[in-house]
């Protein structure tokens, strides 16, 4: 049966994936027009200060806990009284969300100008900057209402194996969001004061298309939105219940996030969009894979543990990690090796600087070490969810969180290492965050281990290795010869020759090591792209 569920993870998290890489290409599209027309100025730093208010709420409060308190309690609502209860569930929960929502977006409105002041210390004295992430921020906090109710849709649609659909919303995202910004630049250049604030009210067009764009395939499904305001359903209450502690728990890496960011907001200009940059960089890699087989596990995992099929689950848990690992430590690798190459391919353009490169990939070479330990506590946090244990990752979360907040003092105050304490402070956090939560894990589904098949791993971390070896040698050798007379072209095409022979590279490295885990990835792979006879 281990196999069976092995199959379903995979196949679901390839078909997501397929979607989502559309979407990152996009969101990469964005952030290079983003970077073209804002760079790393001050403007740039009020933009990221303006967005990461309603978009931090939006993981706690959507995507990060919303979702994963409401998963589990709709499948035990649907397993013990039926479909039809279950939708009154739905009705319910998104009746309450849709008034608790209006009435955050008011308060944040309200508060944001503390909240700027707060996160943006560095621009004191420079009255301009602060007003503009004020009014950008006053702007954007709407788009949280719609992203948050797009994101209980988007529950229903996973639980009912839709993940392709959901996963598509983000490309309507990115659209609107370049369509918007070029068609101003181009056509409307000086209708605003800064070109930021169409990049504010793009941003709220594009949450409102997502949210729009999923109520057809939800009521397909036959799910009603007529408003029900059912407070005494046991399930409505326990969702509750699981939902609050989560809100600290599920949203570690968000709240980490707003913690380096405001550390970075208190050293200079330039930081807060530099480490904007480079956590999208970061999360590019993520968001192709690693939150594909995240979201696709929490269904899975909280129909396994609901069913009491616990080795069952063990197993998925396990492939599931290893899975993650396949992707996400050659891509370490490579950032660390290739990235201050990659983001001035990307970025360097109209305002984005050499010096505004430096300072991303400062930020983006510690921050790559741990984008295993990121994709692997997401993973693992899942496990407790569908377990509906919230409490333990909030303690651990807890944890990691002061441990973030002490590196930031010592690394970026006492030792004074700029953005690159900032990322090192990160890094520190999410390791811990991982380990500690993988070893109260093991205990809590009374095991001596939860990685199984740990010959694969090994396989994988080698093969990783190796292919680093190879870039560093290719790297040495392609940037002491120029094949183009344009810089730029030049650059784009030694990238691109180092990426795909480093992709062959690695590929090979696993197929005569004979690891199984990369050869059941590429075998579902070939499997979808091989025309059907």
């Amino acid at each position: 049966m281990s196999g069976n569920e092995n199959k379903k993870i995979l196949k679901s998290s390839l078909k997501m994936s397929l979607v989502t890489t559309i979407s990152r290409f996009l969101g990469l599209f964005r952030d290079q027009i983003q970077a073209f027309l804002l760079g790393t100025s001050f403007v740039a730093d009020a933009f990221a200060i303006g967005f990461i208010l309603p978009n931090l709420l939006r993981r706690l409060f959507a995507e990060g806990n919303m979702v994963v308190s409401f998963i589990p309690v709709f499948i035990e609502v649907k397993k013990e009284d039926g479909e039809e209860e279950a939708k009154l569930f739905f009705r319910s929960v998104f009746s309450i969300l849709f008034l608790v929502m209006i009435f955050i977006v008011l308060i944040g409105i309200i508060v944001s100008p503390f909240l700027v002041r707060l996160l943006y210390t560095s621009a004191d004295n420079n009255i301009e900057a602060v007003n503009l992430a004020t009014n950008l921020s006053r702007i954007m906090f709407p788009y949280l209402f719609f992203i948050s109710l797009a994101a209980l849709m988007q529950g229903i649609l996973n639980v009912h194996n839709s993940y392709s659909i959901s996963a598509a919303s983000p490309i309507l995202f990115n659209i609107v969001i370049i369509s918007v910004s070029l068609i101003f630049y181009f056509f409307f250049k000086n209708t605003f004061d800064s070109i930021a604030y169409v990049f504010a009210f793009a941003v709220l067009l594009g949450g409102f298309v997502q949210f729009i764009y999923q109520i057809p395939f939800v009521a397909r499904l036959g799910f009603s939105f007529k408003p029900l305001l059912n407070f005494k359903s046991k399930y409505v209450r326990k969702m509750i219940y699981l939902f609050i502690p989560g809100i600290f728990g599920a949203s570690i890496y968000q709240i980490n996030l707003l913690v380096s960011t405001a550390f970075a907001g208190s050293i200079g200009e330039g930081r807060v969009a530099a480490l904007t940059f480079a956590t999208r960089l970061n999360e590019f890699t993520l968001g192709i894979f690693a939150v594909s087989i995240s979201t696709v596990m929490l269904p899975t995992l909280s129909r396994l543990i609901a069913e009491n099929n616990i080795e069952e689950a063990k197993k998925s848990l396990s492939y599931s990690i290893r899975l993650i690992a396949l992707i996400t430590i050659p891509a370490s690798l490579g950032l660390m090796i290739l990235g201050r190459e990659i983001i001035s391919m990307l970025f360097e353009y109209g305002k984005f600087s050499s010096e505004s490169s430096n300072l991303v990939y400062n930020a983006l070479f510690y921050l790559s070490i741990s984008l295993f330990f990121v994709a692997g506590y997401r993973i693992i946090v899942q496990s407790f969810y569908a377990m509906k244990d919230m409490k333990t990752p909030v303690y651990v979360a807890l944890f990691a969180f002061f441990i973030n907040l002490i590196f930031n003092i010592l690394c970026v105050y006492y030792f004074k290492f700029d953005i690159k304490g900032i990322a090192i402070s990160s890094v520190v956090a999410n390791i811990f965050s991982f380990f500690i939560l993988f070893f109260i894990l093991k205990k809590k589904m009374k095991t001596h281990s939860i990685l199984d098949k740990k010959l694969e791993l090994i396989k994988t971390i080698f093969s990783s290795f190796i292919m680093c070896i190879f870039v560093l040698i290719i790297k040495k050798y392609l940037f002491n010869f120029e094949f183009l007379s344009i810089a730029k072209l030049d650059l784009i095409l030694k990238i691109i020759i180092i990426i795909f022979s480093s992709i062959f590279i690695y590929a090979m490295a696993n197929i005569i090591l004979k690891n199984k885990d990369f050869s059941s990835l590429f075998d579902i792979f070939i499997s979808k792209i091989k025309p059907k006879v």
